[in-house]
């Protein structure tokens, strides 16, 4: 693999995946090549904030301007289920 500074989805997701597998950044950057092993942690976060898809290169590709995000029904259902939990626990904290 040579060093590069745009990566192919396929590289970056099976990085991110070995990481989730408890693979170090360090460790990753090495193996691949990677020039900077703080781009491990940026594609993970991408990935935790909007799965795989985000790690597509859009580079090039004019910008529509801002668009929301459209949560998925899953993504949806976890933010409804935290504010449940944290509302609850508020109103326990108020009833003392």
């Amino acid at each position: 693999m040579s060093i590069q500074s745009n990566y192919p989805y396929d590289l970056k997701k099976q990085v991110v995946e070995m990481f989730l597998e408890g693979y170090s950044a360090a460790e990753l950057a090495t193996k691949f090549e990677i020039k900077n092993q703080r781009r491990v942690y940026d594609w993970v976060e991408k990935v935790r904030a909007e799965g795989y898809s985000a790690l597509n290169n859009s580079r090039g590709q004019k910008s529509k301007g801002k668009s929301k995000k459209k949560k998925t029904l899953e993504e949806e259902f976890e933010l409804l289920k935290l504010e449940n939990e944290y509302l609850k626990k508020l109103l326990d904290l108020k009833r003392g």
